[in-house]
């Protein structure tokens, strides 16, 4: 395998010789994105949200310093109301949890799979921990008393729980590739089984499980949500598919959309669904499940990892902040900068060279552009505010670069605006004298590396295929 597995690490950098250009988002300038930020809640601990599970007007957000529960009854104003953190290091976490009645589950690789007694939500607390040392738990489910435990290439395991402080393996289903993700629905497990795409599992008899069929995915699925005879499966960066499994025996892909970045989680609301698409979330319409329609994108701040919706909220697992947006369409401004960098490419010393970016605004109402910030001796933004773009309007922004003294050169540009739930936005800008240096779309040079199973490989053996490059640390 040529590849790294960047979902277990902080990414410090990232090169791609193919790729779509600058601006290749999949929001429409013009386009509200129907969701608006009623209110967020940066939690007091050292936190890295990754999950979260709507009961009513409770919110259960599972992450980096355990479970924290949180009420929702004031969307203006969510407040914690109590927190179970797992012993031992402060970076212990749960990268999903489950919730059912008076028990909620979190999955980890650090920690197990953590079972927990949420029947006061002021004070949770700790049933037991179950797993062997080297398990590692993703997603789960719970119904009556079981637990069904995603366990990546250890496939899916059942775990009786009638005595939730002796929870005991009843069953665990082989023949998977790598378990992600479980939702239950009449005697099925739908699993996102990775590799191995959408597994169903027939649990009629929780204690003999049967894995009924496999079928493949558009990439690996991390994901699933079931409403009614439809799944929607999140398969990283290949998108959402959509699957018919009204006869669970024999499902069939009826529909797939791409998103901009790396679906991750998934909700369905209705005829909507909602993915937590790493830096925005990201809106469908599968009222016809052949033909999804994409509705709209919300940026988001930081780094959107999960999250959970009903018809007229949505609750976003936003890395450091829990975000709550309103459904339906927007009264505010909501921009959208069509830009994730500038590259003026190869210029000669002395030579002036122009260019320009979009600025768009997808609320229902006007926003105000306040500044627009250069930081490079040598760039200059031509346009920089204030100005105000109305509702489903443009502004083209002029940067110019001046190439004074010999060699690259680089900057990056900011945009301050009355946009409450955007910070300010800023993207580098770089320009070079070198004709040999690389710029988007040339050709790399080739090299030759070991994978990691210690097989050579050259970049040339890709030629005319996306290569992604990470370089990375674990820690």
């Amino acid at each position: 395998m040529f590849r790294l597995p960047i979902r277990f690490s902080l990414a410090l950098g990232i090169v791609a010789f193919l790729a779509a250009g600058p601006g290749a988002a999949l929001i429409p300038i013009d386009q509200d994105d129907l969701l608006e930020d009623i209110s967020h809640y940066p939690p007091p601990w050292f936190a890295e949200l990754q999950d979260v599970e709507m009961v009513g007007d409770i919110a259960y957000v599972f992450g980096v310093g355990g479970l924290a529960i949180m009420d929702l009854s004031l969307l203006a104003f969510p407040t914690e109301l109590g927190r179970y953190e797992p012993d031992g290091h402060p970076y212990n976490r749960y990268y999903r949890g489950a919730v059912n009645g008076n028990l909620a589950c979190g999955g980890a690789r650090e920690d197990l799979l953590a079972i927990i007694d949420v029947s006061d939500p002021t004070s949770p607390q700790l049933f037991a921990i179950h797993g062997t040392f080297g398990q590692s738990f993703e997603g789960a489910a719970i119904e009556g008393d079981y637990i069904y435990a995603c366990r990546h290439d250890q496939g899916l395991e059942v775990v009786d729980i009638s005595n939730p402080q002796i929870p005991v393996t009843a069953a665990e289903v082989t023949g998977l590739a790598n378990s992600w993700d479980v939702e239950l629905s009449g005697q099925y497990a739908f699993v996102a089984d990775g590799a191995g795409g959408l597994a169903i599992v027939d649990i009629a008899d929780p204690g003999q499980p049967v894995l009924v069929t496999s079928v493949p995915t558009s990439g690996s699925a991390v994901d699933i949500e079931v409403s009614g005879g439809v799944a929607v499966v999140c398969c990283g960066s290949a998108g959402i598919d959509i699957f018919d499994v009204t006869n669970p025996a024999a499902p069939v892909l009826v529909g797939s959309a791409n998103t901009s970045g790396l679906a991750i989680t998934a909700a369905i609301a209705g005829n909507l669904v909602y993915v937590a698409d790493w830096d925005d979330v990201e809106t469908f319409d599968i009222s016809n499940p052949a033909q999804p329609t994409f509705v709209g994108g919300e940026d988001t701040p930081i780094r959107a990892m999960g999250l959970d919706a009903r018809s007229d909220l949505v609750v976003v697992a936003d890395w450091s902040r829990l975000r709550l947006y309103s459904t339906g369409p927007s009264t505010r401004g909501d921009i959208h900068v069509t830009t994730e960098s500038i590259d003026f490419g190869n210029v000669p010393v002395g030579a002036t060279v122009d260019t320009t970016f979009t600025i768009g605004n997808t609320g229902g109402g006007s926003i105000l552009v306040a500044k627009i910030e250069d930081f490079g001796d040598n760039f200059t933004v031509l346009d920089t505010g204030p100005f105000t773009i109305p509702a489903g309007g443009t502004m083209d922004v002029g940067v110019r670069f001046f190439h004074a003294d010999p060699g690259y050169d680089a900057t990056f540009i900011k945009i301050t605006s009355e946009d409450r739930d955007e910070g300010a936005i800023t993207f580098p800008v770089q320009a070079d004298d070198n004709p040999s240096a690389l710029s988007v779309g040339d050709i790399a040079p080739d090299f030759t590396q070991l994978d990691t199973e210690g097989v050579p490989r050259s970049l040339s053996d890709y030629r005319g295929r996306v290569v992604v490059m990470a370089f990375f640390a674990n820690w």
